[in-house]
């Protein structure tokens, strides 16, 4: 009985702990920290980061590869989100350079909008139009 008791002490730890490897990068969405909070997806060799702050407005920030923040003032940019009530807004996200938030891509405020389910950024690249998707889960959990 002592023996059984000793042999699996031992697996048990190592199952606990392989769990924990498997769900970390899991749990990052990406495997990116996002500077200002909100979801990273990658398009064209470049991360976006897009999120709707406390005031409806919405956010996107492009970057490298390695996460540095780009100016691509000449890009244009168009969004697509959609509520978890059904209610779908579109917006024209223009280039800002703040002083504060650096260069992003900002766009008119959206009244009423609490909480989002799908987010789709469509972005001019070279003459032809990329589309990234954003998902939101309710909870806090990103872009809020």
């Amino acid at each position: 009985m002592l023996l059984r008791k000793v042999l699996f002490a031992p697996v048990a730890f190592v199952i606990v702990l392989s769990g924990q490897v498997v769900a970390d990068p899991v749990s990052k969405e990406h495997g990116h920290k996002t500077p200002h909070g909100g979801i990273v997806q990658e398009a064209e060799g470049m991360h976006a980061e897009f999120l709707i702050d406390k005031n409806g407005q919405p956010k996107l920030y492009v970057y490298d590869k390695a996460m540095k923040p780009l100016e691509r003032s000449n890009l244009e940019a168009k969004l697509t989100v959609k509520g978890h009530g059904g209610a779908q807004h579109t917006r024209v996200l223009k280039f800002f350079k703040d002083p504060k938030e650096g260069p992003l891509f900002k766009g008119e405020q959206i009244q009423g909008l609490t909480d989002w389910d799908t987010a789709v950024v469509s972005l001019k690249l070279k003459e032809r139009w990329t589309h990234v998707r954003f998902s939101h889960h309710a909870g806090g959990k990103g872009g809020h």
